[in-house]
């Protein structure tokens, strides 16, 4: 059996493994480890295929059995060390393995009718099968692998035997007349499969299971999404420019309120100079209300600016979220929160947009602010005039006045200040968005380390002494659940007797 096995083995190796490499002073070394598998997925025998460049080969391994598939040469086996020196090319060698360990401890279970099963008895049988498949990792052996290599399970089902066939999860493909069902397990990930179908006189193909060093040569041109952020971002800096503007103005306009409070005190404490004071006045009245009305004037380009700045955050982020794929609908002021709040890797994103709401909530506050204020200060001023044409009656109304402006003064101030506050989050939103191209970056990497694996692998499956490993994989089988055939009976056949011989038998003489 062992002899067949090996034989399988070499031939599978020469057709399918890859061209020569280059030879190098130590000759890289590649490892396929061949599993056989018990129904239950624990393993029965491990053999490991060792392939090197011709020349002085040493090799590590603590192997029960060795076999040259490649020359009549013996090699030579001193513990785990074995050498050999070769011509050829290519050579390749069979150690059978001691241990029967293996990165990840597989486990599959067999249900006919949800009763439990075993591989042998469920042969032939039909109802309703299930076949649950898991995986974890084997503390035994080294994380290396479970961190590294992805899992690709294999099931064939044969048509004839078997429909209504549901594998969550699962690509399933038509296969010459059987269904193949492939679950894919990246690295360093458990898994649990579930496979149910209805069958009769149940057969079934070996489940393999195959793990390699998962390699994916993924180039995303983030630029396609962070050139949309960088619009966004400029539009920020030139943002907070304005509001470093419009709150210099706001404490020149705050100076000047204060000044004129002031001067409405020393209006009222020297009211005998009326006339020419409700002049003065006016003036200032009227400069106040000309002031805010060009803040009023702002107040649309200002709502519509903010606007503008969330509708091109939320393209943007829309658009890095439709590249990365992830199936999320489109995000919007009313529906981002409840999207992405349970979605560790978007809580920046999330953050970002949480300041753009909050910043359009200001400037429409802000606005409201100066729009109101507008039509007090309008008011003052028609007030004001009043008082310069009635400055009989002014003198009865100038402590009422003088309060009004107390208000609108402490209105300003108030004003300033939430400017002022505004102007911090202005800043503080452009400071966290400066850098949001290389966090782009970062985090499509960190996605792309999660699906390949955790970092370089260089290490061999057999010993922890072979070095210059250019690769490892990992190809195990179960048995073929199959019915028995049923043992022929041999019919001697007749023997053909001579003359003398049935003479011999006629008087009992003969003897067969």
């Amino acid at each position: 059996m062992k002899k067949i096995f090996a034989l399988i083995l070499s031939t599978t190796i020469l057709l399918s493994l890859t061209a020569p490499m280059a030879i190098f002073a130590s000759s890289p070394k590649e490892e396929v480890v061949y599993g056989i598998l018990k129904y239950d997925g624990s393993v029965e025998n491990l053999y490991v295929v060792n392939i090197f460049d011709g020349g002085d080969i040493t090799d590590y391994g603590i192997y029960n059995k060795l076999s040259n598939l490649t020359t009549k040469d013996s090699l030579n086996q001193e513990d785990d060390k074995i050498t050999i020196s070769t011509n050829s090319e290519k050579f390749y060698y069979q150690g059978d393995l001691i241990t029967k360990d293996l990165p990840w401890s597989i486990n599959i279970k067999y249900y006919l009718d949800n009763q439990e099963i075993s591989a042998q008895d469920l042969a032939g049988k039909s109802g309703k099968l299930k076949i649950t498949i898991l995986t974890r990792k084997n503390p035994k052996v080294s994380g290396a692998f479970y961190d590294n290599f992805g899992l690709q399970i294999a099931v064939l089902l044969d048509n004839r035997l078997s429909n209504n066939i549901i594998a969550d999860n699962a690509t399933i493909a038509e296969a010459a007349g059987s269904k193949q069902l492939s679950f894919t397990v990246l690295p360093g990930n458990p898994f649990e499969g579930t496979i149910t179908a209805d069958v009769k006189d149940f057969e079934m193909e070996a489940i393999s299971i195959n793990a390699i060093r998962l390699a994916f040569d993924i180039n995303i041109d983030s630029s396609q999404f962070t050139g949309q952020f960088a619009e966004l971002i400029k539009g920020i800096e030139e943002l907070d420019d304005g509001a470093g503007d419009l709150l210099d103005g706001l404490k020149e306009l705050s100076t000047g309120i204060s000044d004129y409070v002031d001067g409405l005190n020393a209006f009222k404490e020297g009211i005998g100079q009326l006339s020419s004071g409700a002049k003065e006045l006016y003036t200032g009245a009227s400069s106040l209300n000309i002031g805010i009305s060009e803040l009023v004037k702002q107040n649309s380009s200002i709502n519509m600016g903010a606007s503008s700045l969330q509708d091109t955050a939320f393209d943007a982020v829309n658009a890095q979220l439709q590249a990365m794929g992830l199936g999320l609908p489109i995000l919007t002021p009313d529906n981002y929160s409840s999207l992405i709040s349970n979605i560790p890797d978007l809580a920046t994103v999330k953050l970002q947009l949480d300041g753009i709401i909050q910043f359009v909530d200001g400037i429409k506050a802000y606005t409201d602010g100066v729009a109101q204020l507008g039509v007090g200060a309008g008011k003052l001023t028609e007030g004001i005039k009043e008082f310069r044409d009635s400055s009989d009656e002014i003198v009865a109304s100038a402590n009422a006045i003088y309060d009004g402006a107390v208000k609108i003064n402490s209105g300003i101030k108030e004003l300033r200040d939430g400017m002022a506050t505004y102007k911090d989050g202005t800043g503080e939103f452009r400071s966290k968005t400066s850098g949001i191209n290389s966090e782009i970056d970062d985090k499509i990497n960190e996605l792309l380390d999660e699906i390949s694996g955790t970092g370089e692998m260089n290490e061999s499956f057999v010993s922890d002494k072979n070095e210059d490993i250019s690769s490892v994989q990992f190809v195990l089988k179960t048995a073929a659940i199959e019915i028995p055939e049923a043992p022929s009976i041999e019919v001697a056949e007749p023997v053909k007797l001579s003359f003398w011989q049935k003479l011999l038998k006629l008087f009992g003489l003969y003897k067969e």
